[in-house]
């Protein structure tokens, strides 16, 4: 025999049930996404300082640029693709960061610069109310050691 106030605790149980996993799911999301943000955002900067050491030391190099970029997109291992406007840049630079030329031309203690960037987009960004796009950038300036 079953009693009558057993359904209407099953219905309140449902009802709360909801408002827990709104809540939980949220944080849930929020945490993943937030760890997400940072795997990229590190990833970006262990990337442009192998890219910056990689430069400072084959600086006599004809294709440093190139070469350069091939070694931070590979660091990349391929996140380049998943974020938008993606650039990366090696260059002579003052202590300032400030572009001075090309850096086969950076002569030695001076500094060569990698900077790299690109924009991440959120997975769900109206669900956690977060913006539709964040800028990722890091630029390592190091010693030339070559010339």
């Amino acid at each position: 025999m079953q009693r009558k106030g057993t359904n209407r605790r099953q219905g309140a149980a449902i009802v709360e049930m909801a408002a827990v996993s709104v809540v939980f799911l949220m944080l849930l999301f929020g945490i993943i996404e937030y760890c997400r943000f940072i795997f990229f955002q590190q990833l970006f900067y262990n990337a442009s300082r192998e890219g910056a050491r990689y430069a400072v030391v084959n600086s006599t190099d004809a294709t440093i640029v190139t070469d350069t970029k091939a070694k931070v997109k590979s660091y990349l291992n391929g996140l380049d693709t998943k974020v938008t406007g993606y650039s990366c840049s090696v260059f002579w630079a003052d202590a300032a960061g400030n572009s001075l030329g090309t850096p086969d031309n950076a002569p030695f203690g001076q500094y060569i610069a990698v900077d790299v960037q690109g924009t991440y987009s959120p997975i769900l960004p109206s669900f956690l109310r977060m913006n539709s796009s964040i800028v990722i950038r890091s630029k390592t300036l190091m010693y030339s050691e070559a010339n």
